[in-house]
């Protein structure tokens, strides 16, 4: 039976009757959301709601993942495993014709309500195998967006995953391609702690999934054996990143990253994380050694019965802004020798901010010319800002270079001597606050005299300069404006974005670029707060998915600082003894005693005008049992320390440092000191143990007192009626 949600045909000849799997409640709310409000205030949704399930379903950075392919407006395209419609509207815009297959009727009826104005959208629910046998039609895309995962389910056969894809290229035109969006079983994001996609367990994945069934992810090896085995199948590879579920940037073969361009690693928005190390600095070595496609975070894959050369081999999307200003950079290889940088506005609203780009390039290139420093040629064509492809080397893979080399001098010199030159461009007249100005950056408190320029470029930073043997050219030149910004903040953007955008430039940070460059602190607080109210303009009142991070994931679990605490706990030991003579404990006073992982059976002699002892047994956090702690006549000697005391001599020193500081000792000639040492795990166990029953303790204690004082209150006030009714 057919049925129409608005212009949406929903079929259920071969629905089962129920849904055989669910996220429970969630759906619901998202059957409301997409029944309440229309796609443009999704956003402003997910932002009030802070729910991963409203955020991995409704952003609009999910159709990311194929918004970008070259569509003419022609094709006719099936969608196996449809959802809620997270990708299915961009296929709507793009495709004259669009099929959905999906076995939950809940989620159909979300995906039709959400595009119920396209009328080139059918929705088939029930089974794959059930509804394919009927499938006549070839279609010019199949897409399988996070779907070819659970193939096991959607054929029952020996070898499903092989199988799956067989069947599924039988509906191909020709010309067609299959649009394979999954996990990398080997991605990097698993090997530093993110959990496995599906099961949300440690490196389940990773080990060849020996605990669960029904779902499995693959490596690129066995990826290419499966296409092999399904008929010789031939792919196209693509490296989304930072994964195929919320992409920002789609990589190729053709096209890889460079060193320094992996620096977003917030995939876990909806699990809890471990953070084992820094991806952005393993993913650089990973491809100096040419084995990043082994280790994407996912694969997206566009295959075909023949070999495919797309023309697009790069894609980044910068639409997590206002409309105004959402844009797509392509690198587009029409020929095997040939190629180009093009801007496409993504939204209709952006269209202007793209034609902008031509007029920027001619006329800052009559201005930046006299630094020997050119603009990337740009030309509006086709509905895009079409630019030249240019290869070399950053300003900031150079510095990042001398970094690796430990040159920091010549690092240095080789910045400032860019910061001056770029100083320059901008210094040719006298700052002055505009109404544009204040639209864009507030009106920040800029008291004196600052050098400007009537047209600034605020976004030169190293990224965006190439250095060529005989060219320095500016690649980007997107946040011009025709108002006067100081030089300085120009100066400061440069800084800030190279120093603060990968954390393996911190150890730059104690060179005072900022101070060498003339910006003061009290500078640094108005510039920090113009860049602030440029990207609150940049943004409008679209919230980006990072900075809903916070409020939506479980967060990251470091675990270096943990490493570093359990390596000083096991590390050898040593107990440093320090004499108070009447002046204190001072290290120079003191003396060294070797001690065990297990723990120091030890005698100490005590020297003469010796008033106190301070024990220090290591440095590291954790439990220690102080077995005895006596004189040569057996008497115990009185203490105090600066551990929580958990019962049997037991502390806890969950600060680190420990110490135990005797009473007088004046008269005393030994000391016998017996300590065990206890693993961090037991001590941390005992002391919550231990601190719950003292609570508790407390607690009972503080009930007494006020049970007792509410008594006496009483008392009192029962005396005093009488005395009253007396009277």
């Amino acid at each position: 039976m057919k049925e129409k949600i608005g212009q949406v045909t929903l079929d259920d000849t071969c629905y089962p009757g129920q849904d055989l799997y669910s996220d429970g409640s969630v759906e619901d709310e998202m059957l409301e959301i997409a029944r309440t409000y229309p796609e443009e205030e999704w956003n402003r949704v997910i932002a009030e709601r802070k729910s991963w399930p409203i955020l991995y379903h409704f952003s609009h950075v999910r159709e990311n993942i194929l918004s970008w392919l070259p569509f003419t407006g022609k094709e006719s395209v099936l969608e196996i495993g449809s959802g809620c419609g997270a990708i299915t509207g961009a296929l709507c815009k793009k495709a004259k014709k669009v099929t959905c297959i999906e076995l939950s009727k809940k989620r159909s009826e979300i995906n039709a309500w959400r595009h119920r104005d396209c009328e080139n959208l059918t929705i088939l629910m029930g089974n794959f195998q059930e509804i394919e046998p009927a499938l006549t039609e070839k279609y010019d895309y199949i897409t399988l967006i996070g779907v070819f995962e659970y193939g096991e389910n959607y054929i029952q056969s020996e070898t499903p995953y092989v199988d799956f894809l067989r069947t599924i290229a039988r509906h191909l035109k020709p010309e067609g391609k299959i649009i394979l969006a999954i996990e990398n079983r080997f991605g990097l994001k698993y090997w530093a702690g993110c959990t496995e996609d599906h099961f949300g367990t440690l490196f389940e994945g990773l080990e060849g999934y020996p605990s669960t069934k029904g779902v499995k992810t693959f490596t690129k090896k066995e990826l290419t054996n499966i296409l092999e085995k399904a008929g010789n199948l031939k792919a196209s590879w693509y490296y989304p990143f930072p994964d195929y579920k919320l992409p920002m940037t789609i990589y190729s073969d053709r096209r890889l990253p460079l060193k320094g361009e992996l620096n977003r690693m917030e995939t876990n928005f909806d699990r809890l994380r471990l953070q084992l190390f820094q991806e952005s600095s393993v993913y650089d070595s990973l491809l100096d050694n040419h084995m990043f496609p082994e280790f994407s975070n996912s694969f997206l894959l566009l295959i075909g019965k023949e070999e495919l050369r797309p023309e697009v081999v790069y894609s980044k999307f910068s639409n997590e802004r206002d409309q105004r200003f959402a844009l797509r950079t392509d690198i587009c290889e029409p020929g095997r020798y040939e190629r180009y940088v093009r801007k496409l506005p993504v939204v209709p609203k952006a269209e202007e901010h793209v034609k902008n780009l031509e007029r920027i390039q001619r006329e800052l290139n009559t201005i930046y010319e006299k630094e020997g420093i050119e603009l990337n040629n740009c030309r509006f064509e086709q509905g895009a800002a079409k630019l030249e492809y240019l290869e070399g080397v950053t300003l900031e893979e150079k510095l990042d270079m001398l970094l690796e080399q430990g040159k920091y001098q010549e690092l240095e010199e080789l910045f400032f001597f860019y910061l001056r030159k770029i100083r320059s461009l901008h210094c040719k007249e006298k700052f002055r606050k505009t109404p544009e100005f204040i639209q864009v950056f507030g009106d920040a408190p800029l008291e004196g005299e600052y050098d400007a320029s009537g047209m600034s470029n605020i976004d030169l930073v190293p990224a965006n300069l190439l250095i060529q043997r005989d060219r320095q050219v500016v690649i980007d030149y997107e946040w011009t404006f025709r108002f006067p910004i100081p030089a300085d903040f120009i100066q400061y953007r440069m800084i800030h974005y190279y120093l603060e955008s990968d954390g393996k430039r911190h150890v730059l940070k104690n060179r005072n670029f900022y101070g060498k460059a003339g910006i003061t602190e009290k500078d640094m607080e108005i510039y920090r707060e113009m860049e602030r109210n440029f990207q609150n303009y940049m943004k409008g009142d679209h919230v980006p998915l990072l900075e809903l991070y916070e409020e939506v994931s479980p967060g990251k679990v470091e675990i270096l600082p943990y490493y570093e605490q359990m390596r000083l706990a096991g590390a050898e030991r040593r107990l440093q003894v320090f004499y108070d003579r009447g002046e204190g404990f001072r290290e120079e006073d003191s003396a060294v005693y070797p001690m065990s992982r297990e723990g120091l059976d030890l005698e100490i002699r005590i020297p003469a005008g010796v008033h106190r002892l301070r024990l220090d047994p290591g440095e590291a956090a954790g439990g220690l049992i102080l077995k005895e702690l006596s004189y040569e006549d057996g008497t115990p000697a009185d203490f105090t320390a600066n551990g929580f005391p958990m019962g049997a001599g037991a502390y806890y020193f969950g600060g680190g440092d420990p110490q135990f500081i005797t009473g007088d000792v004046s008269g005393k000639t030994k000391l016998c000191i017996r300590i065990r040492t206890m693993k961090e795990t037991d001590a941390r166990k005992d002391f919550w143990k231990n601190f719950s029953r003292v609570s508790a303790e407390k607690d009972a204690e503080i009930r007494r007192l006020n049970e007792k004082i509410t008594q006496m209150e009483n008392t009192k006030i029962w005396k005093l009626y009488r005395s009253i009714k007396k009277k």
